[in-house]
């Protein structure tokens, strides 16, 4: 019996983000009520949170588009999750700005992200 090729690790992405940037939204708009923030120091932090994740998927993205299959452990599972999660936070806080600045979200990897429409709030 032959082993069953893994999936394509952009459909796998894809998934988790569908997962994942709705929750991480949700977490950023709750701490930024709790937190009392302006309009203005919302919109900086919210850059602030888009522009780190974007260096550490520019540091470290290849771990995520890349796998050889293999199960992680260690330090090199740590990267992938923290890469993964970077990119979740970059994608909400980009979503978040976007509906600060009226738009109703943004598209990352070929689905959107932000205010549900009637049907969906993920497109395929």
């Amino acid at each position: 019996m032959s082993k069953p090729e893994p999936r394509n690790t952009i459909d796998e992405l894809r998934d988790f983000l569908a997962f994942a940037v709705p929750l991480r939204s949700a977490e950023m708009a709750h701490n930024l009520r709790r937190w009392g923030h302006s309009r203005d120091q919302a919109a900086t932090w919210l850059q602030g949170e888009a522009q780190r994740a974007g260096v550490s998927v520019g540091t470290s993205g290849d771990v995520l588009q890349f796998a050889d299959g293999r199960p992680r452990n260690g330090r090199a599972q740590w990267r992938v999750a923290r890469t993964a999660g970077d990119l979740a936070s970059g994608v909400a806080a980009a979503c978040l700005l976007a509906q600060l600045e009226g738009e109703r979200g943004v598209i990352a990897l070929g689905d959107y992200y932000g205010v549900a429409d009637e049907l969906s709030c993920r497109e395929q």
